[in-house]
Parts: C-alpha cells; sequence; structure tokens
C-alpha cells in the first residue's frame, strides 16, 4: 500500500507540471498516464497476491514496485523543483530585458509593448491615451559638476518622485539616458495637460543630494492617441519633436503641433543640404562695408556667408548658422569662409582694393587649439598681412570656457591678427575680463543701436559701452546703423565706425567693389 500511496503523491506535482507553460508538457502528461497504469497494476499485483501465498518472488517483486514508487516521486518532485528554478531565472531574465538596471523602471521596450497593446485594443472603440516623454535640462551639468555617480543618484531620485504621478493601469519608463516616459490610458488633451502641471509642481521641489539642494528643470512633449498618431512609431515620435520644441521653447510642456513637425522636417532635410553645400560650391560670401563716423572713410569689410540653394534660393545665415553648430559643421564652415574671405582679399588687391577684412569665429574655433596653425597657413597661402584680418568673436563665447579661449586667443594674437568682440552687451562677461582681453574693438550689438532714437535705456547703454571701450583703450563699432539719425547721434556719443543698411548693405564682391569706387571718387 505504501508504494501505491507514494504513486498517488506523484500525481499531484505531475498535474502541476502539466498545466505550466513549458516544453515538456507532453513529456509530462505521458508519465502521468503510465503513473496511472503502474497504479493500476500495482493494484491488481496486491489482488493477485491476496489469492496466493507469498513467495520469495512475490516479496522481489514487491520490493521493485516499491523502488519504482519512491523512484517516481522522486523524479517528479526535483523535476518539479527543477523546472521552478528554471522558470523564475526565465521570468527574471525577462524582467530584466523589460526593466531598467538603475531606476528599476520599465524601459523602452516595455513602453512599446503597452502602447502596441493599448492601440490594438483602442482602434475599435475609438478611445484616447497620451504619451508623454520627459526630458531633464541641465543634466549634463550634473554629470560634470558631480560626476556619474551623483548622476545616476538624482536619476533614482526622479525616479521615485515621478512613481507619485502614475496610478494603476498607467506606465511610468525610463526611455533612454535622462529622459523618461508616460503612458496614460483613457486621456484626451486637456487632461494631459493638466498632469503635466502635476509633474511640473512635483519636480519643482529641490532634491536634496550630500546635504545640499539641487533643482532639476524638465521639459515634456505630448502626444495624443489617434490625434496625433494611430501607430506606436508616429505617438513616439512626435512626442519627442513635442518636447524637444518645449526645450527649445524654454516652457514646461509642449502639445505636439503638426506645424512643428514640419519645421523639424524642413531643419532636417536642410542639415541634409547643408553638408554637401560646400562640396557643390552652393556657398558664397557677401561684403558689409564698416566707415569712420567722422568722414565716412572705408574702414574694412565684413565677410557674411549666404547659401545659394538650388529650391530655396539665397539663404542667410540666421537661417543655418544655429542648424550647422548643432550638426558639427561650424569648423568647416568657418575654415571655408576664410579661405574665401583671404581669397578675395588677394584678388581686391591684384585689383589695386586693399582693404582689410573681418571674419566671424564659432566657439568651436576657441576651443581648437589647432585653429591658430590654420590661421597662419591661409594668411601664407593668399599672401596676407596678419594686421589686415580682423576675427570677431561673440561676447557669450569668451565665457563658455576662459581657459581655453585665453590660450588660443593668445596664440592668434602672436600670429598679429586683430581682434574683435561681436554682439557686445547680449552676453555675460565681465569688464574685469574684457580688460584683459586682448581685443583692440568692440562692436556693439544692432538690437541696441537700432532702438537708441526710442528707447531712452538703449541710448544708455550704447553710451556707456562706448565711454567704457574709449576707457580701456578699445575701438567702437556700432552695428545695425538704418538712418541718418542714428549716424548723427553715435557720432554726438563719440562712436568711432559703424556698419549697417544707411552705410550699405552686404554685396557680392563685384557690387562691392563699383560701391567703393564710388565712394572714393566722391
Amino acid at each position: 500500500m505504501g508504494g501505491i500511496l507514494l504513486l498517488v503523491c506523484s500525481l499531484f506535482p505531475t498535474r502541476e507540471l502539466c498545466r505550466k507553460d513549458h516544453q515538456g508538457v507532453r513529456s509530462w502528461k505521458v508519465l502521468g498516464a503510465l503513473t496511472i497504469l503502474f497504479i493500476i497494476g500495482y493494484l491488481a499485483f496486491a489482488i493477485l497476491l491476496l489469492d496466493t501465498e507469498p513467495s520469495r518472488l512475490s516479496l522481489i517483486v514487491s520490493l521493485i514496485l516499491f523502488g519504482g514508487s519512491v523512484f517516481v516521486i522522486l523524479v517528479v518532485r526535483n523535476a518539479k523543483i527543477s523546472i521552478g528554478h528554471i522558470m523564475a531565472m526565465v521570468e527574471a531574465e525577462r524582467y530584466r530585458a523589460l526593466h531598467d538596471d538603475l531606476t528599476e523602471l520599465p524601459n523602452r521596450t516595455y513602453l512599446q509593448d503597452r502602447l502596441d497593446n493599448l492601440i490594438s485594443r483602442t482602434e475599435n472603440n475609438q478611445a484616447s491615451f497620451a504619451v508623454f516623454l520627459l526630458d531633464l535640462n541641465r543634466f549634463k551639468e550634473v554629470n560634470d559638476a558631480l560626476g556619474h555617480f551623483y548622476g545616476d543618484y538624482l536619476l533614482q531620485k526622479v525616479a521615485l518622485r515621478l512613481r507619485e504621478v502614475i496610478q494603476s493601469g498607467q506606465t511610468l519608463a525610463r526611455w533612454g539616458g535622462d529622459k523618461f516616459a508616460f503612458l496614460f490610458p483613457d486621456l484626451d488633451r486637456d487632461h494631459a495637460i493638466r498632469i503635466s502641471y502635476k509633474i511640473n509642481d512635483i519636480m519643482a521641489r529641490p532634491f536634496k543630494i550630500e546635504g545640499k539642494s539641487l533643482s532639476v528643470g524638465i521639459s515634456i512633449g505630448i502626444a495624443v492617441f489617434p490625434d496625433h498618431g494611430q501607430d506606436t512609431e508616429s505617438i513616439l515620435q512626435h512626442a519627442d519633436i513635442a518636447m524637444y520644441e518645449a526645450k527649445r521653447n524654454h516652457v514646461d510642456y509642449a502639445v505636439f503641433d503638426p506645424m512643428a513637425d514640419r519645421a523639424t522636417w524642413n531643419r532636417l532635410t536642410m542639415l541634409g543640404d547643408l553638408r554637401s553645400a560646400i562640396a557643390k560650391g552652393q556657398l558664397l560670401l557677401h561684403y558689409q562695408p564698416q566707415v569712420s563716423v567722422l568722414n565716412g572713410s572705408l574702414s574694412g569689410v565684413e565677410a557674411l556667408i549666404r547659401w545659394q540653394h538650388d529650391e530655396r534660393g539665397l539663404v542667410y545665415p540666421s537661417y543655418f548658422i544655429e542648424l550647422a553648430e548643432q550638426a558639427g559643421l561650424s569648423k568647416a564652415l568657418t575654415s571655408w569662409v576664410l579661405d574665401n574671405a583671404l581669397k578675395q582679399m588677394a584678388q581686391w588687391k591684384k585689383a589695386g582694393v586693399s582693404v582689410p577684412m573681418s571674419v566671424n569665429l564659432s566657439i568651436k574655433n576657441l576651443h581648437d587649439y589647432d585653429f591658430s596653425a590654420e590661421v597662419a597657413g591661409l594668411l601664407k597661402k593668399w599672401e596676407i598681412r596678419p594686421e589686415e584680418l580682423t576675427l570677431e568673436i561673440t561676447e557669450s563665447s569668451i565665457m563658455v570656457d576662459p581657459g581655453r579661449v585665453t590660450t588660443v586667443v593668445g596664440e592668434l594674437k602672436e600670429i598679429g591678427v586683430k581682434l574683435s568682440i561681436d554682439d557686445f552687451g547680449t552676453g555675460y562677461s565681465s569688464l574685469s575680463y574684457l580688460r584683459k582681453f586682448p581685443a583692440g574693438e568692440i562692436k556693439i550689438d544692432k538690437s541696441f543701436v537700432m532702438d537708441m532714437l526710442k528707447s531712452e535705456d538703449s541710448a544708455v547703454i550704447v553710451k556707456s559701452t562706448i565711454d567704457m571701450a574709449h576707457n580701456i583703450g578699445r575701438w567702437v563699432v556700432a552695428e545695425g546703423v538704418e538712418n541718418n539719425d542714428t549716424q548723427i547721434l553715435l557720432k554726438r556719443l563719440g562712436c568711432d565706425f559703424i556698419q549697417g543698411f544707411h552705410v550699405s548693405h552686404p554685396l557680392p564682391p563685384d557690387q562691392f567693389l563699383d560701391w567703393y569706387r564710388t565712394i572714393t571718387a566722391n
């Protein structure tokens, strides 16, 4: 009877194994059936023993049957434990594949799966849901200042804070890096905006790191199904576009706007065209004169890049310079401008026209330790004296990495080129730093010059800049002079040089020569 009881007991774990989802289910069903037959045979043998005298053979058979019963239950029991352990490992691996190790939040794959399932369920009943993509502002500064350990620690804190927003059926996921994502079923546009307010309120509370308070700003992009896309890829893409619109416009959130999508597409196509514009010869230079306020004599020209696009026509730098900087093309553009501006100077010299040239630099140039050697090589190539070239540096770019900028600028000064601080008044550099900076010229930003006739504050800023510059031995150029009254006021304030439409628009090389000959003839 003991063997029969053991076999009956083995049927229970066998039954559980047959119900689990694994590859060996069929084999365990066969084993269960054989066990039942084994039990029936065991019972038949027991009944047979009741009608016969016990013998040595029957005792041996009974022991074999009992041993078989023990073997079966041990195999079944151990198999159940092993399979359970394997399935637990599989489940853990599946969990790791769908969750982020650092924050323990669901990851991108998990969110995309949820989106796929939600879209398939909502297509018929036309229910709506919202996807949020959230990006931390200035997170790179935290990593740079405190290190990656504290950056990871901050991400964990952010994840805990964001968990306060979600309820049952909603999903918070780490999208990657410093980006997080929300999936809110049964949510329309207005309700989504209200939730974005809640997220911003939660994130507005400072984080405590190493006993210090750290505030972290966020940018949220919102896309709503089905208005902003009817598949997973388009919904996520449009939420991402909205997030970058929020970041670009320095607002807490942005709902996807098809017009913004079109603008983003235009930027991407323009970037692709810009990469090949140099090779295709589509870039060109126009030259804007600078003249003396006192007598109107020509003091130099500024080389300004233009792009002759096949479809868009003449494209001005305000439409593509920022794009070039973001795409890492600014150094290549500056090199092209320098080379072609100096080439033009050499051509004008052969025509008997000697005109000093100004060229704008990008931040990338000021961080390039090889840039001074490049400038020296181009000057030698076109046989231009260094003092005939002025390199213009924006005020804000000076302060990005003052130590590195000082090194590069010092090398440029050793070559003998002149330096000018461009767009003065729009940056954050200190007067003490400007006094030490080896620039012989300061250019007042046109936003102040163009407004000085109507705004007393702008006029005061212009006057103060002129006085300050003269006190530290700098020349002053006023940009954006568009009428005679502005020129008269600048002359009264003591400005040295002016530049703007009142003097001349930027001109192609041939038209500049015509303009030059006209003013020199007078």
